[in-house]
């Protein structure tokens, strides 16, 4: 009978046939199915009721500089005496080298893989996740495994995903929502609502400057980034639910709201960080139409400044998330009002189907109570408002958006293997 699950030795055989052929393997497939599966043994463990999350570097102290990199943030500190590699002694590590800004270092010696040290990376190669217009450097081609979750383990090289194991298979690419076409169709009407009050405000410009989609698209995709990894941070969990603009009040159907705001330019700020993004943008070209590029690789100390301020706007909305109830908002990313229930009278519906791709399009019906509360009321949710989004973040890190497509209640697990 053939085996249903993945374990470590099958993502080590993959990783070694699949490593890019620009750069040369480090270490053998033995030692690497060795750091595997020590590492898979560490993910199923705890400290002091946290998750054991970890990146674990296969590198000797000499592949890294000695002084550091200053512009990367990489410091590399060296213990005086290497330590045995064994998941305890990952998960007593694990909590003084955050996933997100450090690394465990490991090395064979004498045919043993030993842990040599710490390397301090900071948290700008989490841009793409996070969001943001930050390059991201690369300092090694060396193995990084990403220990994320119980059973889950990703192997990257250069940043680039080589394969990882999900749910108990080997998958050569994460899923990730934000590149799929579904979602920014969601957004396109009020997407074009503010390119066309930015063409507006350039009507009397000597040369009009337009605003390409892209640009309008990613910084609002940023913001949204930023936001559910801040709720992730915070291991609090929460539910955000965006509604059609025209729902925006006190009364949003199906939804009883014990905290809403006025409707006037504070809880629209979003909207005014946007335009005023886009006019600067506009301001520094010359060129018909600027885009993302434009934003994301200038180093216009104003840019930066409008980018801190949208993130801040994205702290607003995970801070809303930390009590019981979910934060609303509408597709202009105005904020309603926060912890919002949703009635237990909307029908739950009878089937929910697992998108096993960016779009869906690929699906497995999974039983509705196999979820905690947030997940179904995430369901009852989208059932009630087709044009409406559901992102549920959990206690434990993962995040789900849930959208409804053509009356099937679909979700999508975004990748941890970030």
């Amino acid at each position: 009978m053939p085996r249903s699950h993945a374990y470590p030795p099958d993502l080590a055989r993959y990783v070694e046939a699949n490593w890019p052929r620009a750069s040369k393997l480090s270490v053998s497939r033995d030692l690497l199915e060795e750091a595997l599966a020590v590492a898979f043994q560490a993910s199923l463990t705890m400290e002091e009721t946290r998750l054991t999350r970890f990146r674990l570097l296969l590198t000797s102290p000499e592949q890294l500089p000695e002084a550091g990199v200053p512009t990367q943030g990489v410091l590399r500190l060296r213990f005086d005496e290497p330590r045995a590699m064994t998941a305890d002694e990952l998960r007593r590590m694990a909590p003084a080298v955050p996933f997100e800004t450090a690394l465990i270092c490991v090395q064979a010696e004498q045919g043993k893989l030993g842990i040599w040290g710490v390397a301090h990376s900071g948290p700008v190669w989490l841009a793409p996740t996070w969001g943001g217009r930050g390059v991201v450097p690369n300092w090694t081609y060396d193995p990084i495994i990403h220990v994320t979750g119980p059973g889950q383990l990703a192997v990257r090289c250069a940043g680039k995903l080589v394969g990882a194991l999900e749910r108990g298979l080997v998958v050569d690419a994460t899923l990730d929502v934000f590149d799929s076409e579904w979602l920014p169709a969601l957004f396109a009407r009020e997407r074009e609502d503010v390119r066309a009050l930015h063409a507006a405000s350039q009507a009397d410009a000597e040369l009009p400057t337009a605003a390409d989609h892209s640009l309008v698209g990613k910084i609002s995709q940023s913001m949204l980034r930023r936001a559910i990894q801040l709720v992730r941070g915070a291991h609090h969990g929460g539910l955000i639910l965006v509604v059609n603009a025209e729902s925006a009040g006190a009364e949003v159907r199906g939804l009883r709201l014990k905290y809403s705001f006025g409707q006037d330019e504070p809880s629209h700020r979003y909207r005014t960080l946007l335009l005023r993004i886009l006019h600067a943008v506009a301001a520094t070209s010359k060129k018909p139409s600027v885009g993302w590029a434009d934003f994301a690789t200038s180093d216009n100390p104003r840019f930066a400044e409008l980018e801190q301020e949208v993130f801040e706007q994205s702290r607003v909305f995970a801070n809303l998330t930390a009590i019981d109830g979910a934060l609303v908002l509408d597709k202009r990313f105005g904020v309603i009002g926060f912890g919002a229930e949703v009635s237990a009278e909307l029908p739950s519906p009878r089937h929910v189907f697992r998108a096993l791709d960016a779009e869906g399009r690929d699906r497995q019906s999974e039983a509705v109570e196999n979820v905690g509360t947030r997940h179904r009321a995430a369901y009852r949710f989208v059932g009630d408002h087709p044009d409406g989004l559901a992102v549920v973040i959990s206690q434990d890190g993962g995040v789900t958006f849930v959208a409804n497509q053509g009356g099937a209640i679909v979700f999508w697990e975004q990748s941890l293997s970030v």
